[in-house]
């Protein structure tokens, strides 16, 4: 991770995306903020950098400039939502979710996920690989069980200001039952035993509606840009 008054960098070395988010630039940085982005995504073995502009961006323009720079966006992967839960959302009935808390579990909810979202650009992970990444991941991954098998998943990160939750996923099998909005439970009930009462998630457009009965609410707008590696 990198953080500067212009922009934060972050990203898992060796893994497939790099995200450049708070972009704050003068209009004569922008070349130069490109330049950097390639320099970190060679330096964190990454090959895409997502671009996450939101109304707060600058300079005025910041989008129409990035990509007659030559960064490219992808309609099916473009506007996301910042949303912000403060309220207990629902806990259904019958269904268990906790955070995994062995690697079995780990490696069987990173199947859930890597499966929901699979995605071209990401190698599929062997299962040592995956156990190896239980290992070293400090962040937790919550799980709901339906039938004795993992339904749905999801990631949190806790921080001073509450939880920041990304990776929801539910297996298709699994779908209808309460298994999502179990995981969103857990995460929250985790959220608040830390005395911090609050959890934000970039969502997309198939998620938001979900979230929003869930009693998330929109508090800022995200655009997604990519730029790509350059081949060495």
């Amino acid at each position: 991770m990198r953080i500067s008054p212009r922009y934060a960098l972050s990203a898992e070395v060796g893994q497939t995306y790099a995200a450049v988010e708070g972009i704050r630039l003068a209009p004569d940085e922008i070349d130069d903020a490109i330049a950097d982005v390639a320099v970190f995504l060679r330096e964190s073995a990454t090959t895409r950098a997502s671009w996450w502009l939101t109304e707060r961006s600058t300079p005025a323009g910041l989008e129409e400039k990035l990509l007659d720079a030559g960064l490219a966006r992808h309609d099916h992967d473009y506007l996301h939502a910042a949303l912000l839960l403060t309220t207990p959302p629902p806990a259904p009935e019958g269904v268990e979710a906790r955070a995994v808390a062995s690697v079995a579990e780990f490696v069987e909810a990173r199947r859930v996920m890597l499966d929901t979202f699979a995605d071209p650009n990401i190698r599929v992970p062997t299962d040592d690989e995956l156990a190896h990444e239980y290992e070293r991941t400090p962040d937790p991954i919550y799980a709901a069980w339906l039938d004795g098998r993992i339904a749905a998943v999801g990631r949190a990160t806790f921080t001073s200001a509450g939880a920041y939750v990304t990776g929801g996923a539910t297996a298709p099998w699994a779908r209808g039952r309460g298994a999502y909005r179990a995981v969103v439970r857990a995460r929250w009930d985790d959220a608040v035993a830390r005395g911090t009462p609050a959890v934000a998630v970039g969502a997309g457009a198939m998620s938001k509606p979900i979230l929003e009965r869930l009693g998330f609410r929109q508090v800022a707008q995200l655009r997604r840009l990519e730029s790509l590696a350059s081949p060495t």
